[in-house]
């Protein structure tokens, strides 16, 4: 074997210098991979062929740099990070004749028969049904001692962190061996407070190093924060219906629908990279306590209410692969509100229609600063994967105390025990609407009036802030708007701020969409057509907008 030159110790030393850490003080760290490229180079590359190969000739030099360059830069800045401050330089030359490049990385382990001791082989190793692995390993190792063998299976993860690429028609899903280093270069996951949890998974925001991913951008080009969320369920068969259902909407490119970036299995745990939100709506409420009454800010809001509506039709228009048939209510909301525990049956001919299920300002989200839209920001509708309807959860996850079974958003036909349908999500944007409409006219501090107005003991002798009531006739159930729900919009019909927009929404919500018989109920492409209109006429007179 040659001996290290002065030009590998220096490049080596160079690529050391450019190491990140993650996760945070765990002493495992990555190069970013423009560092790699940057460093590994020709006139660099070439430099330490010829101190280490003076017998290269100078066609074989320049053959063997444009090979590296080309073929081999992570496989060479592995070598080197390996070798350089050793006894040895590992001979490049014959790893490379050993035909192993960067598409043969990451080196697997392949075990002597009958032993604990291995060498190293090519990456389709992992899949090798051979009797005798030992016939696996690259032979350009077998006079490696162990310890070598064990430097160049650890330090290899230094520049092999992923890089998340985007697609024009297609969402990649990247499987990741359990050593693989994530690219972040801030992580939220374990700070206090930086998980938020879900009933079906658990959600944080990172930033990938910008050579790591070109998932999308921001309008000032600052580094994004990307959403991580990562499924409880270890099931193979529950992400293929959740990937199913969000990388084909993804591809649909509604601006109003949350975009899936792109997915990978790490440590037999699912991952989904979403853009991050800062507020989901019921947040975004309260931190804009009260809509300033001028066009561009109502405008604004009305728009928002239209592009939800048009994200909603491309849901419902949406056939799945996976049919959404029954689900049952969540179990710890059945155990403290028993007159919820139904399963949701479905209309036969809905089950191949894409539906939501769970609509509520929680999985609204708002997002500012994306590329086209600016500091104003954007509502998306999120967590709308699973391909079924979503079970009823209680509001809080973490603390099961607070749990009071009060699926605020939900249509009466669960409690009644009807087929479920589209018109589900119908009932429940028109609840969302309401308030949003609430918010518009008198700011946060009316929508907690309007959830305070709505309290009542419902027909499980539960307090409950629901938009219907239940009552009895006889042994049959049936169901009515609440009383307080339909009182709260004739008092909005009053407030000073009313126009003939709010007139024309307000009765869009209480004849169209909260209507306890589904039948009755708009379709979510006439609910787009008729808040069209309404956007059309307000763009072109202000006095219907803001009266």
């Amino acid at each position: 074997m040659s001996h290290p030159s002065n030009a590998a110790e220096n490049l080596a030393s160079d690529l050391r210098g450019k190491k990140q850490e993650w996760p945070p003080r765990c002493n495992t760290y990555f190069i970013p991979i423009n560092e790699i490229c940057n460093h590994v180079r020709n006139e660099a590359v070439r430099k330490v062929l010829h101190e280490a190969h003076p017998e290269l000739d100078g066609r074989g030099l320049r053959s063997v740099t444009k090979h590296i360059c080309t073929e081999t830069p992570k496989l060479f800045a592995i070598l080197l990070l390996c070798g350089s401050n050793q006894i040895f330089c590992p001979n490049i030359l014959d790893i490379i004749n050993s035909h192993v490049t960067d598409e043969d990385l990451p080196l697997m382990r392949v075990y002597y028969s009958g032993s604990t001791e291995y060498t190293l082989g090519k990456r389709k190793h992992k899949s090798c049904r051979r009797e005798h692995e030992g016939e696996c390993g690259i032979r350009a190792l077998s006079s490696w001692r162990r310890h070598h063998i064990q430097d160049l299976s650890r330090e290899q993860w230094l520049p092999l962190a992923p890089v998340f690429k985007s697609y024009p028609n297609r969402i990649k899903h990247h499987i990741l061996d359990d050593s693989t280093i994530m690219p972040y270069i801030e992580d939220q996951e374990n700070e206090e407070g930086g998980i938020r949890e879900g009933g079906y998974g658990e959600v944080w925001g990172v930033k990938i190093h910008p050579a790591h991913q070109d998932l999308f951008s921001l309008s000032d080009s600052s580094v994004p924060m990307i959403a991580v969320k990562r499924l409880y369920s270890r099931k193979s068969e529950d992400f293929e219906k959740e990937n199913d259902m969000l990388s084909k909407l993804s591809l649909k490119k509604d601006p109003h629908l949350i975009k899936l970036l792109a997915t990978y299995k790490l440590k037999n745990k699912y991952h989904f990279l979403f853009p991050y939100a800062k507020f989901n709506l019921r947040m975004y409420w309260a931190k804009n306590s009260l809509l300033e009454w001028k066009k561009t800010k109502v405008l604004w809001a009305l728009e928002q209410l239209l592009g939800l509506a048009s994200a909603l039709h491309v849901i419902h228009e949406f056939r799945t692969a996976y049919p959404l048939g029954s689900d049952r209510t969540d179990l710890e909301v059945s155990r403290r509100r028993p007159s919820m525990n139904f399963r949701m049956n479905v209309v036969k001919e809905e089950e191949i229609f894409g539906r939501h299920g769970d609509l509520k300002p929680e999985n609204i989200l708002w997002l500012d600063n994306l590329e086209g839209f600016g500091p104003t920001g954007i509502l998306q509708i999120t967590d709308l994967g699973l391909g079924r309807f979503h079970r009823l959860e209680s509001r809080s996850h973490q603390d099961p105390t607070t749990i009071d079974g009060s699926p605020t958003y939900v249509p009466p036909e669960l409690v009644l025990e009807r087929l479920v349908s589209r018109a589900y999500d119908i009932w429940s944007f028109g609840c969302i609407f309401l308030e949003f409409i609430t918010w518009m006219l008198d700011g946060n501090t009316g929508i907690q009036d309007f959830a305070d107005a709505r309290l009542a003991v419902a027909h499980d002798t539960i307090v409950d802030d629901l938009f219907y009531t239940v009552y009895y006739s006889g042994s049959e159930k049936f169901a009515t708007v609440r009383p307080r729900v339909t009182e709260w919009i004739q008092k909005l019909r009053r407030h000073r701020r009313y126009s003939k927009m709010i007139r024309d929404l307000l009765d869009l919500v209480e004849n169209r969409m909260l209507q306890v018989d589904t039948a009755d109920r708009v379709r979510s492409g006439e609910l787009k057509s008729i808040l069209n209109e309404i956007v059309q006429r307000a763009k072109s007179s202000s006095a219907y907008l803001l009266g």
